[in-house]
């Protein structure tokens, strides 16, 4: 199989120029110097002109960079006529110009490969020209080979059957006939004679000495003849590239041999020998497949090539294409399959030369975007080293009418100016004609209006190489073929171990098929690691162990990179866990008879310990259950279903904690719905009938039942109290249809909600304490109060029993939103930093208008979202008689009492820091290490910041408040979910505090934010990315301004709240302090919850000491 190379071990990262190994990453762009760029305006490219566009080639994503011949040459052969090695043509320039051309790469960061042709020159190189004079047998004569007669090696086969009808050509010179591979204006050297290699190592010295990287060993496979063979392959081939090898390591140990040698790979193979001879060769049978891959609509053509190739020694590399300047080649396929390749890809014969088809890509493609980027993305995730043909980033055309192979060698198109940008000359002086077609024409396809289009197929291979060189797997990693049943679909994993020993898995997948394709894959190796595509960087579902699903457009294509969990979208919804087996309940008529002693003991002793631990709702879960009461209070019907009010009392190691689990019947019948099922925990017997016990709000019926109660006002009595339903006057005023859709949410929260018919929303509470609520209590204040931006309250459950009331349920308001502000921002940080990094891109163009995009949209948002949490605090500050809801302002008792609490939040962190820092990274040691150092002055800042918050104003606040408690709906916040943390006790959730605890809730989210955008970036990843900087200048201004635009809004609508602050920098100093609180909190919960996610407060909590300094941040 075909990899990269048999290298499995990590590879530090190098840089690319000081990389011995550097041919492994690299990625080749192969120029004419003729065709480039003409800086002198004789119509032909030179040197000077391909220096003046290294910085396009450098934007392009490329590292190295292959010159054709630039020798000087009749130029019969496009200059693999060499008629001298150590010079330059003067068409292209002089010797310094070539010099300053490589200094001038190598300052860029480009490698510079150049042909070394070994196998011939052109008949008018001095060697010829002295040759046919010599003597017969002298060293002279013997440069070439020759012969009496042209019947010699009958066995080898003639290369170019188009204009050569034999391998030997009579020369009257010499009086004899010379040995020729190729054209016959081009003899071979006779290796056979030692004069020969030595000074071929001299012509390869000289240009290893001017700062080349590397030489492309043209045609390397016919080097020796011998009497009885094909005269290719040949063992004493391999004797002259050892020798060239050796004199290469010994002098330029980091310069690189590319073997060009149009063989099937068994037969390539060798000429890597055991590492000793070319360090790359080109995989020549591999591209037509690609081609034949499309035509057929079928992977098995790349798929057998690839099985069909042997593995290379550690150190090489095989170089792959899709076009070059040759012929698509067709020498290394059956003769049927090129018969199908012809026919298909070059119908008009004109198009087809010697054994090949010459065409670039777009014209082979018949400029179909889908294939020609499907392509690039097999070229550029396959293993082993991709050339680019100049011309092909932005689709260029041919002219089939050109003689030879020059139709795919014309001149670059690099506007829309006088021949496509490429010289001033007068046409008729240029090298070749432009191509000038409706289709393919220069002013239809050129660099300046891709450049200018982030939409083009330049832009698009940008991207792609961008991505491609964060990521080594793609250059050095294994390659693991998957085989799914679908034909039209090509799967395969690239694999490589890091530096830090961890497995980089990459998950390449492509539609061959000229219709959109499903496809299920087999990575049940991966169960829970999340594919993250990597050219938009999206978050797929995570993998599991059942088949992977996918679904391709036509000529469709994924790079996935299989992250961690951490890595899981916003969106996605795990299925609940279920029970891995049910036990059986009987009961004769009534549901309730599961609370009698047998199948009583079942649940509480065997079901409920096993299914309470998976259950979202349950937050004992690393507690060992000791004991689970079931405690049955109402009991409602509703569409034929008996619907059981259940609570259960859990006693575990850490305390006891009281859950509403209502409990229903599901019959055999009825089990069409998969949630029912996947939470129900025990099987019911009724006789014959069979069925489950399962979650009651699962069903339909359960919230309908609440509704219909809620209409009336039922009271429903049980045996030791009342059930209460209590609409508000709101829901008096409630329009509701007939027939409701009732919307089941399958994601489990810490307590679960149902959507009645997109205009309400029922919460049952999972776990319940003695009180009232603060979420009923807040909302029913509110909506009394007409506050639009949060939902209204429509009612609520409660249980009465013993004097104490407990609330079980509230009916609230259904706003059709965007999302919750926390994937909202997400998403447009995402989107803003796609929009700066084209314009970017589009630096070097005129400055267009001053656009409204992403940024700014979040920058309005966060004023919106401002002023609207504002206005909320402005309500809850109206004096009022209610003592629930009475303002009151902030004397010394609660400077003490904030000391005390956020001493102990901050304690609590730092002895958490301390416990865990030895599991951290490197950087975050360091930081855990600065902040425990400064632990006293950490301490005693808390209790000055305290003193200053003396005076705020001390009210009813929402208590938990991030990006995700908020709702957009038509790029407004609603504020929702007012229950406070649900770890603290009920009474301090529902007591009076500042508001700053609030807004400092918000800047921390912002805060975390900012965090997991710049954690999700590319540039993360192993490899430099080009666009970080940008990415991370993005989210610092969102930071920045963002949470400016923020408070500049809140304080602009809360001026007129009454605080009585005692120093002018009260209300910072209140910010700072409520900040410090809940990064302290963060801290302790990241630890205990998400280990992953510690290094976000504790970058905050760094940056807070650092700028320790009370009142001043936040003003």
């Amino acid at each position: 199989m075909m990899d990269a190379s048999s290298e499995t071990h990590a590879v530090e990262a190098m840089d690319f120029l000081d990389d011995p190994l550097w041919y492994k990453d690299a990625v080749i762009y192969q120029v004419h110097v003729k065709a480039f760029f003409d800086a002198n305006d004789d119509g032909i490219g030179d040197f000077e002109g391909l220096i003046q566009k290294l910085d396009y080639i450098v934007s392009l994503g490329v590292n190295t960079i292959w010159i054709l011949p630039f020798y000087p040459s009749p130029r019969r052969d496009d200059g693999y006529d060499i008629a001298e090695y150590t010079s330059v043509s003067p068409d292209y320039g002089t010797l310094e110009d070539a010099q300053r051309f490589i200094n001038e790469a190598h300052r860029r960061g480009l490698r510079v490969i150049t042909e070394l042709v070994i196998n011939h020159t052109s008949d008018q190189h001095e060697w010829f020209q002295r040759a046919r004079q010599a003597p017969v047998g002298s060293p002279e004569r013997d440069f070439y080979v020759w012969s009496d007669t042209d019947q010699k090696y009958p066995g080898t086969r003639i290369i170019f059957l188009d204009t050569e009808s034999s391998n030997w050509t009579w020369d009257p010179v010499a009086g004899a006939y010379y040995w020729h591979r190729f054209y016959s204006h081009q003899p071979d050297l006779n290796f056979d004679n030692p004069v020969v290699l030595d000074e071929i190592l001299k012509v390869m010295e000289y240009w290893l000495d001017m700062g080349v990287d590397g030489l492309r060993l043209d045609a390397i496979p016919y080097l020796v003849e011998r009497e009885g063979t094909n005269n290719e392959n040949l063992p004493e081939t391999h004797v002259v590239l050892k020798k060239i090898r050796a004199v290469l390591d010994e002098r330029y140990p980091d310069r690189m041999l590319l073997a060009e040698a149009n063989q099937w790979p068994e037969d390539t193979r060798p000429y890597f020998g055991d590492g000793d001879e070319c360090h790359m060769a080109f995989h020549f049978p591999l591209m037509p497949r690609m081609y034949m891959a499309l035509a057929q609509e079928d992977r098995f053509p790349i798929t057998d090539i690839l099985r069909q190739t042997p593995e290379i020694p550690a150190t090489c590399q095989w170089a792959i294409f899709l076009r070059n300047h040759d012929e698509l080649t067709l020498e290394m396929v059956t003769d049927k399959e090129r018969d199908y390749l012809w026919n298909h890809y070059a119908a008009d014969r004109r198009a087809r030369i010697n054994l090949g088809i010459r065409r670039r890509l777009a014209p082979l493609l018949e400029r179909d975007r889908r294939r020609i980027e499907l392509l690039n993305s097999l070229l550029l995730s396959m293993p082993g080293t991709p050339v680019l043909y100049y011309g092909d980033e932005i689709g260029m055309g041919d002219n089939i009418y050109l003689g030879d192979r020059d139709g795919v060698r014309t001149p670059m198109q690099w506007s829309v100016d006088r021949n496509g940008g490429f010289s001033r000359a007068d046409p008729a002086k240029l090298v070749l004609p432009p191509i000038m077609d409706p289709l393919y024409g220069y002013q239809t396809v050129n660099v300046e209006a891709q450049i200018r289009d982030s939409h083009s197929l330049l832009s698009n291979m940008r991207r792609l190489l961008a991505v491609r060189s964060q990521h080594r797997a793609f250059s050095r990693g294994t390659m693991r073929p998957l085989y799914p049943s679908n034909r039209h679909i090509l799967a395969y994993l690239r694999e490589m171990t890091l530096d830090n020993g961890e497995t980089e898995t990459l998950l390449c997948v492509a539609n061959v098929a000229s219709t959109a394709q499903a496809v299920e894959l087999d990575l049940s190796a991966f169960a829970g690691q999340v594919p993250v595509e990597m050219v938009g960087g999206s978050a797929f579902p995570p993998v599991g162990k059942l088949a992977y699903l996918l679904t391709l457009p036509p000529y469709g294509f994924f790079w996935f990179l299989l992250a961690p969990a951490t890595a899981m979208p916003e969106w996605h919804v795990p299925v609940p866990e279920p029970m891995p087996d049910y036990v059986t309940l009987i009961i004769k008529k009534r549901l309730e008879e599961i609370f009698e002693e047998t199948p009583r003991r079942l649940l509480e002793r065997e079901t409920l310990p096993s299914y309470l631990p998976k259950r979202r709702w349950f937050a004992a879960k690393q507690s060992r259950i000791e004991h689970v009461h079931l405690h049955p209070t109402g009991r409602l019907e509703h569409s034929g279903h008996s619907l059981l009010f259940t609570e259960l009392e859990v006693k575990h190691g850490q305390g006891s904690e009281r859950y509403q689990l209502p409990l229903a019947f599901l019959g055999e019948d009825e089990q069409s719905n998969p949630l029912p099922q996947q939470l129900a925990m025990a099987r019911v017997r009724r006789f014959h009938e069979v069925g489950l016990l399962t979650d009651a709000v699962t069903l339909d019926a359960f919230t309908l039942a609440v509704l219909e109660n809620m209409r009336l006002g039922t009271v429903l009595p049980y045996e030791k109290g009342e059930i209460h339903f209590l609409p508000t006057a709101a829901f008096a005023e409630l329009t509701l249809p007939e027939h409701l859709e009732v919307v089941q949410q399958s994601a489990e929260q810490s307590n679960s909600s149902v959507i009645i018919n997109h205009q309400l929303v029922l919460k049952l509470f999972r776990r319940l304490e003695p009180g009232l609520h603060p979420e009923a209590e807040i909302g029913s204040y509110l909506t009394e109060r007409g506050f639009m931006h949060t939902v209204p309250l429509y009612g609520v459950v409660t249980r009465l029993e013993e004097g104490s009331t407990q609330t079980l349920m509230i009916l609230q308001g259904f706003i059709d939103n965007q999302g919750d502000a926390w994937s909202w921002t997400r998403n447009k940080l995402e989107r803003a930093i796609r929009e700066a990094v084209a314009d970017d891109e589009r630096a070097s163009e005129p400055k267009a208008e001053a656009r409204y995009g992403a940024f700014e949209e979040l920058a309005e948002f966060a004023t919106t979202l401002g002023r609207r949490l504002g206005e909320l605090h402005m309500v809850l500050a109206t004096p009022n008689d209610d003592p629930a809801f009475a303002p009151e302002v902030a004397g010394l008792s609660h400077v003490q009492h904030w000391t005390q609490r956020v001493t102990q939040r901050v304690e609590e962190a730092l002895n958490v820091l301390e416990q865990h820092k030895n599991t951290a990274n490197e950087a975050e040691q360091r930081l855990a290490d600065i902040i425990l150092a400064r632990r006293a002055k950490l301490i005693d800042a808390i209790k000055k910041m305290a003193e200053l918050a003396q005076g705020s104003l001390l009210i009813r606040i929402h208590g938990d408040l991030h990006l995700g408690q908020v709702l957009v709906a038509h790029d407004d916040a609603y504020i929702i979910d007012f229950e406070g943390e649900p770890a603290r006790p009920l009474e301090e959730r529902r007591a009076k505090d500042s508001p700053l605890r609030d807004v400092a809730g918000m800047l921390r989210s912002f805060d975390y934010a900012y965090a997991k955008v710049e954690e999700a970036r590319p540039g993360d990843n192993e490899g430099a990315d080009t666009h970080t900087d940008t990415s991370h200048s993005v989210v610092e201004q969102y930071l920045l301004k963002g949470r400016q635009a923020f408070l500049n809004a809140y304080w602009l609508a809360t001026m007129e709240i009454p605080h009585e602050w005692k120093q002018a920098s009260g209300a910072a100093a209140a910010v700072d302090l409520f900040v410090l609180e809940k990064t302290a909190y963060e801290i302790a919960y990241e630890a205990a919850n998400r280990p992953e996610w510690l290094g976000v407060p504790l970058h905050g909590l760094a940056a807070l000491i650092e700028q320790l300094s009370p009142g001043e941040p936040h003003e």
